[in-house]
């Protein structure tokens, strides 16, 4: 696998519809249904990602309390800042650590 970003073009249709190539969807394990988020800086792409959206009712009591008290920090702008997956996972695992003890 290149270490090269890809590149896709993808047109701009009537109703500002647009078809996303099959690779994109694999590549962000997006299917039909799901979500697309993507960051836009200063008129540029600057990153992007697919969402999965999971039913809230498969979620018990304390998760949906964890999840709204993380949806607060993240509109105060308190989140935590993470390069990739990885390095976020070790954050939280850190940070769960020195709560507990």
């Amino acid at each position: 696998m290149s270490n090269s970003p890809e590149v896709f073009r993808i047109r701009v249709a009537a109703r500002r519809q647009v078809t996303l190539p099959e690779e994109l969807l694999e590549l962000l394990r997006i299917d039909e249904g799901d979500t697309l988020e993507i960051r836009v800086d200063k008129n540029m792409i600057s990153g992007g990602y697919g969402l999965k959206l999971v039913p809230t009712s498969l979620f018990d009591d304390e998760l949906m309390v964890r999840l709204r008290e993380r949806e607060k920090e993240i509109a105060q702008g308190t989140g935590i800042a993470a390069k990739n997956a990885d390095e976020l996972v070790g954050r939280l695992e850190r940070r769960s650590v020195s709560t507990n003890a």
